[in-house]
Order: structure tokens, then sequence, then C-alpha cells
């Protein structure tokens, strides 16, 4: 399914994948998956074409986050722990362990993947789950959130009976803003086992 998936959208260079229970992805032809599968047996993976080089790639033991260097770029993905009832470990996340992969803040910086938690009310139309600790961090580094989403154009990425949010987002130093041809939200249910 994730190979129809790329093969469709052939036009994706690089995708941030959660949740991932396979430390190997060997049916993605063409494509290279570097994967961060952690001791609960999910994880994080980071796909690129096969020609694309992943230099400096750093993972953390937990699977919840890896990140890499692509030509300067320094890429992070995200797999937040989710819950209302695991907030604090989110918080201590996103405090300790995220800015693991944040040695050293580049000029050029994506971070994306699934937060499971919002920093504006605009992102829930239910329980407003909001982490200080994420909202410290995207604002110390100077991040924008590159949805930059409109009244009129609300996305959200999880529905439950009690609401919908945004829990994907894809965060940007200010720099990478002019280059950003599009952004889509792509409902895909992915099914890798």
């Amino acid at each position: 399914m994730l190979g129809d998936f790329l093969h469709k959208h052939e036009t994706t260079d690089i995708i941030f994948l959660q949740e991932v229970t396979q430390p190997l992805l060997h049916t993605l032809r063409g494509h290279a998956a570097h994967t961060n599968v952690g001791t609960n047996g999910r994880g994080t993976a980071i796909v690129t074409w096969e020609h694309y080089t992943l230099n400096n790639i750093v993972r953390l033991p937990s699977g919840r986050g890896m990140a890499a260097d692509f030509l300067g770029l320094w890429l992070v993905n995200v797999y937040a722990p989710s819950g209302a009832e695991r907030k604090q470990e989110r918080e201590v996340f996103f405090n300790i362990d995220l800015p693991q992969l944040l040695l050293e803040t580049p000029s050029m910086m994506l971070i994306g993947g699934d937060f499971n938690c919002v920093l504006a009310k605009t992102n829930c139309t239910g329980n407003f789950n909001y982490s200080r600790a994420l909202h410290v961090l995207i604002r110390g580094l100077y991040l924008i959130d590159m949805w930059e989403t409109a009244r009129e154009r609300r996305i959200f990425t999880h529905y439950t009976r009690q609401g919908a949010t945004r829990l994907d987002r894809i965060y940007a130093t200010s720099n990478l803003r002019g280059r950003k041809c599009g952004i889509e939200t792509v409902p895909q249910p992915l099914q890798t086992t």
C-alpha cells in the first residue's frame, strides 16, 4: 500500500512516517527507507528516492524521533506520545528528547510529524490538547508552521467522536518559507505489515 502511494505521488522527494513497526521497508522499489523502530516496537522512518543520500542520521532509542542532514537541510521526524493521559510524557519528550535531535541549530531545518497536540485553538474542534513545551521550543527556534491555515481553509488530520485536530504538522525555519511550492494533506490509510 505504501509503495502504491509513493508511485501515485512520485513528485514527493522525502516522506516522514510515524508508527512504523517494521525496521526495514523492502517493498519500496526505487526508494530508500531509513527507519528507527524503538523499544516499544513502533517508531519513525524517513523515506527518500534511492539516489538521495541522508547524512549524520540521529535516532532516539525510543523510536519517537530521528533526524538527518540532506544537502544542508536538517530533517527532523517526530512521533510524540499520544493521549491526554500521556500529556506529562509528551512534555518531557518536547523538553528533553526532541532537543537531542537538535544538537546544533541549523540554518535550514524542517521538523515534521505527529505531534499529538496542538498549539492553537484553530487546530481543533474539540478538546484543546495544548503543549507548552512544544510552544516554547517552536518559538525559541523561530520556526513557522508551513500550513499557515486560514479560518476558511481549516484542515484536520485526526478525527474522533469528540472532535477533530491537526496533530500532524511541518515547521520550518523562516528562510524556507519562500521555497515552498505548495502543501497539501492527503488522507491515506497505510498498513505496512
